[in-house]
């Protein structure tokens, strides 16, 4: 016989191993819009993993996409005057988001367009209206044309938000296109800031909503080389009272004397895995003074740190924001500036409660190369580390932080790893006085001889070229290793214009993608990518790794060995991260930028002439055999087959579509509108049902069991 306490402790056990079974599907909830139907963000959820958990496309069937529709995007003719008077680039370089079965994409004019996924029409159309000589007048600011890095959804208020060009926060209506609300001047009254703003569409991309604390995030920056700009910032923006509740800065005071600027944080921060305060203690001097040309000085006028171009990173719970820097300015002439020119070039977290930096990592004090840490990290609860934040900056070093501490706990020289004894670069000391104090520019020094300098990795996207992606079914992160040189002199600085070097493109050595343990930071796989550069994020999704490549396709491999499963040909290069997402009848569908490519053939990237295109936005999912096969399990055997479609837009603009397959051999000819597939697979909340009713049955049998005791 049995006791009562032994039947307690199997229902116990018994219960725990039922939500065992679904544990992976409940870890998914972490970050925001981690769904199966929707894309909101950049990096597709708020935790920047480029993941969908959707299996309806998937390892055994991305042989069978077909070309579903061709959208033409807008050109930037038809953006308003204010607009086409700063002669932005055509074209696009915004991965779409999808949101509800309706796909949204931005030109680099500000053109933002609303597309239904399931046919391919346009829904509407919005255009950024400014007054841009008002905001002149009125604000410390100069606007100049760039390009957008990426647009993102907000739930909140059912809306595309966006960065303005005046120091604006606003939101598009999704189901309108009608502007719907509008947060104006936040570079105002910076305090500490003595110069002009200079904003780009680069800028304008870097939002965050913290929603528990009811704030947008916005930030600001300096400019690429150009002497003379306001001061780096961060900033929390009530979402009520649309007041500044909180800024933290990148830089010191523009017009004070700051000895000790880098040694106020430097107890919360690391170089690297030295930690700040071991080199306040052993070369404290190294600190002192940074960002001025001298002791007792101002920061030197060609100061500065540039705004983060990635997507920022919140996390709700613990209400801490993760975001990167770009480069210290300037490079490669840095006599003018000494110290490591904290926050340029970091990665930090910032507690967005307290309005305050709670840790910060910078890989390369005081650079003179352009390596910033731009682009998106990843957040993960992992398994095996717990929360951690993953990122790579430009001059190789993939570094795994302790979410809260940022105490590295991983890093890995990347760049070495892929290309041992490539590299030409120095990577700075920070206890080294020459590095720190000493060091003009890179030619004719202790470690450079006459110019032009090669640098290897180039400063041209660095070592990892784009965003990371996170697989949370196998706890593996996938990236780029790129490979490309350029040849720098360095030249003497103007204040108020672009200036500081002459930069020369050598060769492009391509790329290789690397699936990561995240756990060990052991490499798993890798594919070598030889024809170019990347710039186009990869995608997990449905146990493959994907992305749209400069060759002018999308190739697919297997998320766990890295095998090629397939490639769609979409007849033009793409230089774009994809997206994927459901339309409205649930069907699933890859969505891409191709053609667009406004500054790809800049300093010989991506092995393609740059062009002045608008592009086109192109829907691939599965063709009707496909997914009708998607609907039940079943085994088939692989050959080698090539489908080659054809598809044509209302606006003459045709795509030439090559999918190679490994189903039986057919050569299919197809319009750019199909029959839609069918969703597969189960909902979350059937699957919670299952998992509660399971629950319950175990323990209606167990204290059953008991009472017949």
């Amino acid at each position: 016989m049995l006791s009562s306490k032994y039947w307690i402790t199997n229902c116990i056990l018994l219960t725990i191993l039922a939500f065992g079974a679904f544990t992976p599907t409940l870890a998914f909830a972490a970050p925001l819009a981690n769904n199966d139907k929707d894309w909101q963000y950049v990096g597709g959820n708020s935790w920047a993993w480029h993941y969908s958990p959707q299996t309806q496309i998937n390892k055994n069937n991305v042989q069978n996409l077909d070309v579903k529709w061709v959208f033409p995007l807008s050109s930037k003719a038809l953006a308003p005057a204010g607009i086409q008077a700063l002669n932005p680039a055509e074209g696009t370089l915004t991965p779409p988001i999808v949101v509800n079965g309706v796909v949204y994409v931005t030109t680099n004019s500000m053109v933002t367009m609303a597309v239904d996924a399931k046919t391919g029409k346009e829904l509407w159309i919005n255009n950024y209206e400014v007054d841009l000589d008002a905001a002149r007048k009125r604000l410390p600011l100069s606007i100049i044309p760039g390009h957008f890095h990426g647009i993102r959804y907000w739930a909140g208020e059912d809306v595309v938000l966006f960065g303005g060009l005046t120091c604006d926060i606003y939101g598009v209506d999704a189901k309108t296109g009608k502007t719907k609300f509008d947060i104006p001047d936040l570079c105002k009254d910076i305090p500490g800031s003595i110069y002009n703003y200079q904003i780009t569409t680069a800028s304008t991309n870097n939002l965050a909503t913290y929603d528990k604390g009811r704030q947008f995030i916005y930030n600001i920056g300096s400019t690429d080389l150009t002497p003379g700009v306001g001061r780096a910032v961060v900033m929390g923006v009530s979402m009520d009272t649309k007041q500044t509740q909180w800024r933290v800065f990148n830089v010191p005071p523009q017009d004070q004397k700051s000895k000790d600027w880098a040694l106020q944080e430097c107890a919360i921060g690391y170089f690297r895995n030295i930690p700040c305060s071991d080199v306040a203690t052993k070369a404290r001097e190294n600190l002192e003074w940074d960002f001025a040309p001298g002791p007792d000085q101002i920061p030197s006028p060609a100061a500065g740190a540039t705004q983060s171009w990635g997507q920022p990173v919140v996390d709700e719970d613990t209400g801490i924001l993760y975001i990167n820097t770009g480069n210290q300015n300037p490079w490669t002439n840095i006599s003018v500036t000494r110290g490591p020119r904290l926050f340029g070039s970091t990665i930090q977290a910032i507690d967005m409660v307290a309005g305050k930096r709670i840790w910060w990592q910078q890989p390369m004090p005081r650079d003179p190369y352009d390596y910033d840490c731009n682009w998106s990290g990843v957040l993960v609860e992992s398994p095996t580390l717990g929360k951690v934040y993953v990122k790579g900056c430009k001059e190789g070093n993939w570094i795994v932080s302790d979410a809260k501490t940022g105490k590295p706990l991983i890093i890995r020289d990347a760049f070495e790893e892929a290309y041992p004894g490539k590299r030409t670069v120095h990577i700075t000391d920070p206890f080294s006085r020459y590095d720190m104090i000493e060091w003009k520019w890179p030619e004719n020094s202790n470690y450079h001889g006459p110019a032009p300098v090669k640098i290897v990795p180039s400063f041209l996207h660095g070592t990892f070229a784009t965003d990371q992606s996170y697989s949370p079914e196998t706890d593996t992160i996938y990236h780029y290793a790129s490979l490309m040189d350029i040849d720098i002199t360095t030249k003497p600085l103007v204040l108020g214009v672009q200036s500081g070097g002459i930069f020369v493109p050598g060769k492009d050595g391509g790329t290789i993608i690397v699936a990561r343990d995240l756990k060990t930071g052991n490499v798993k796989w890798s594919w070598p990518y030889t024809y170019s550069n990347q710039r186009a994020h990869l995608a997990v999704t449905g146990g493959t790794v994907f992305s749209a490549f400069t060759d002018g396709t999308v190739k697919f491999f297997n998320a766990d060995t890295g095998s090629p499963l397939g490639t769609v040909t979409v007849g033009a290069p793409v230089v774009i991260g994809p997206t994927i997402g459901k339309d409205s009848d649930g069907n699933s569908k890859i969505f891409i930028v191709a053609g667009t490519i406004p500054f790809a053939g800049f300093f010989g990237q991506y092995g393609v002439a740059g062009s002045q295109t608008p592009g086109t936005l192109i829907a691939i999912g599965l063709n009707e055999k496909a997914a009708a096969a998607a609907q039940t399990v079943t085994t088939t055997s692989v050959t080698t087959s090539t489908t080659t479609a054809t598809t044509t837009a209302v606006s003459s603009t045709t795509a030439t579509t090559t999918v190679t397959s490994s189903a039986p051999a057919q050569t299919i000819t197809t319009s750019i509108t199909q029959t839609q597939t069918e969703t597969t697979g189960l909902p979350s909340e059937i699957t919670y049902a299952v998992a509660a009713v399971a629950v319950i049955a175990i323990l209606a049998a167990a204290f059953l069991a008991m009472r017949k005791k």
